[in-house]
């Protein structure tokens, strides 16, 4: 055999390789796009951004629009750092559990700045260390498995417009009230919620 057919047939291979990698991989995306959407309509998913309005979201909730997606604005300087705010914000852990910073107020006599000095509207949250306010709200995002936009209004935090943002001020005051009466134990919004923004049945 010649020596360049050897070199025909080894080229001839790499590029058929190559070439059924990038048909792999197109048609694999094709399908891979499609499969999430139909497979949470097919179970009745009650994820928030499953798709479009549903009978899980809460009444008043605007429409998701999929084929426009927009992005959380960036958070205030100073507000988390990057650390924290990966920390926070990330999945559960293998123990299943999303960590939630406490919600005790600062004593009286502390000096250090205070939730609602550097934030607007601030409710059932006041006294907080401000420093604390933002892992707070990246444990209640991980808890529900939802963005900030599930309770707040893009680009407008303090408004109250939305009625998941009452019912978590509702939330916050049971945290608040069964951890008093648990003493040493602690719950979280994860306890129920397991990463839904409505807590399974």
């Amino acid at each position: 055999m010649k020596k360049e057919y050897i070199s025909y047939a080894v080229v001839g291979i790499a590029v058929g390789l190559i070439l059924g990698f990038i048909v792999a991989n197109w048609t694999q995306k094709g399908l891979s796009a499609n499969q999430p959407l139909a497979a949470s309509e097919s179970a009745g998913s009650s994820s928030v951004n499953a798709g479009g309005p549903t009978p899980e979201l809460p009444p008043g909730h605007p429409p998701i629009d999929t084929s426009n997606p927009t992005s959380a604005p960036p958070l205030p300087a100073g507000s988390a750092t990057d650390e924290t705010a990966s920390s926070a914000s990330a999945a559960p852990s293998q123990g299943g559990s999303v960590e939630l910073p406490s919600l005790d107020q600062l004593p009286a006599a502390s000096k250090e700045e205070r939730a609602e000095h550097k934030y607007k509207n601030i409710q059932l949250l006041k006294g907080l260390p401000a420093d604390r306010l933002m892992p707070i709200m990246f444990a209640f995002k991980s808890s529900l498995g939802v963005d900030c936009t599930y309770c707040h209004i893009k680009d407008q935090f303090e408004k109250d417009d939305k009625s998941t943002k009452q019912m978590a001020r509702k939330m916050i005051t049971l945290v608040r009230d069964t951890n008093a009466k648990l003493g040493a134990g602690r719950v979280s919004c994860f306890t129920c919620h397991r990463g839904q923004p409505r807590p399974p049945q």
